[in-house]
């Protein structure tokens, strides 16, 4: 209901994904959680770390999501800003060759630069591509559109605190 009454309202989001979490829907909470941190940035939210925290969640879930089912499988390959389109490209094709099971569908975030999950060994500032191969064609699909459709953007300043003056 919050969400209805005010959808440009980044805690509202963030809510709903800790209940989707709670409830052990971890894809609609990671979904929730990312759109939190784009109303967040797109309502000016000065405060870096905040935003930073609120990746971080949406990573875990997604982290969270992937240990829970078996449908799909994920390879994060190190980053550099070159080329993006060949360092997309050459992702897919490394996934394929290491998980051929999860073939049906490849999907690489061209958006995402993400952080590895918890506990893995990384470089200091490396940044990762998140790739997902799916052994269902329809779920990938379904995913990759998810991710890559376009959020609304809203009009005018929304400030973070809606009681605030």
């Amino acid at each position: 209901r919050s969400i209805i009454q005010n959808p440009s309202y980044f805690l509202n989001h963030l809510r709903q994904a800790v209940c989707f979490r709670r409830l052990r829907r971890y894809p609609e909470a990671a979904r929730s959680a990312m759109i939190a941190d784009c109303l967040y940035v797109l309502a000016g939210g000065a405060r870096l770390e905040m935003s930073n925290l609120i990746q971080l969640y949406w990573q875990a879930l997604i982290q969270e999501a992937l240990s829970e089912e078996g449908s799909f499988c994920a390879l994060y390959t190190p980053f550099e800003k070159e080329d993006e389109a060949d360092k997309i490209r050459e992702a897919n094709e490394t996934f394929a060759g290491k998980h051929p099971d999860y073939t049906q569908h490849i999907f690489t975030d061209p958006y995402g630069i993400h952080l590895l999950p918890e506990g893995a060994e990384s470089l200091p500032d490396q940044q990762y591509l998140l790739t997902l191969g799916f052994r269902n064609k329809e779920i990938g699909r379904a995913v990759e559109k998810s991710v890559v459709r376009r959020l609304p953007t809203c009009p005018g300043n929304v400030r973070e605190n809606p009681t605030a003056p």
